[in-house]
């Protein structure tokens, strides 16, 4: 008896923690990335064109830490090795168009992101010409769907696939020049993923990294086409 109340206790959470889809509030996102959501940025012209940088140039990337606020749904983006490395991979070609000559992650835990003028300086301090300054903040929106009625058989809990996890990594990115007060437009992107599976195997941790992964080849992409604009 005293299992079949444990059983039953895990069904009921199962199905009261994961109600209807609740969406994305992007609004708080925007806030705490401080940018304001652009229609099309990617088409603004560059700043300050007056103080012209000659190519190729070393650049640095410095990872901005965010705080979450209490009591919000969101997340931190947590920046691995992996997702480090994936950048790198994705700047390596603008070598092979001289337009890098070198890319490297600055590392440096006493800086925060708002702190331009001390990443600018600690980025000339390593050799770069310029650093990319990246951010970011996730959310996840689990829910169940119309396969979920087939939880309280318990099987179904492991084989039903009425678990959603959609997760929404939104990324920024500004190129500032290290030895003038030259700067790009901000750059904001998102990445948007989604499994669906059982309640017990739908990973939320899995789609937050694919959403992350699709946000960074997107950053990527749009700061290639400004340093490629620079050439």
């Amino acid at each position: 008896m005293r299992e079949c109340n444990v059983a039953w206790s895990l069904m009921f959470l199962l199905l009261a923690g994961c109600g209807g889809s609740q969406g994305f509030n992007r609004a708080a996102m925007t806030e705490i990335l401080h940018v304001d959501l652009i229609p099309d940025q990617n088409n603004q012209p560059l700043a300050n064109q007056a103080l012209r940088l000659s190519s190729p140039f070393r650049l640095g990337i410095f990872f901005a830490d965010h705080n979450i606020p209490a009591g919000q749904s969101l997340r931190k983006v947590e920046w691995l090795s992996a997702d480090r490395g994936r950048f790198l991979r994705e700047f390596a070609p603008l070598q092979d168009e001289h337009i890098l000559t070198d890319t490297f992650v600055l590392m440096d835990a006493t800086l925060r992101g708002e702190n331009i003028r001390g990443i600018r300086q600690a980025g000339a301090r390593h050799g770069a010409d310029m650093v990319l300054i990246v951010g970011g903040v996730a959310a996840i929106d689990r829910y169940n769907n119309r396969s979920a009625w087939l939880y309280p058989t318990m099987i179904g809990a492991y084989l039903a696939p009425g678990t959603e996890s959609a997760a929404l990594a939104m990324v920024t990115g500004s190129l500032w020049a290290t030895h003038s007060e030259w700067h790009a437009p901000i750059q904001t992107v998102e990445g948007v993923s989604k499994l669906v599976g059982s309640a017990v195997l739908v990973d939320d941790t899995a789609a937050l990294q694919e959403a992350k992964k699709q946000a960074i080849q997107s950053l990527c992409k749009r700061v290639a086409d400004q340093l490629q604009r620079l050439k």
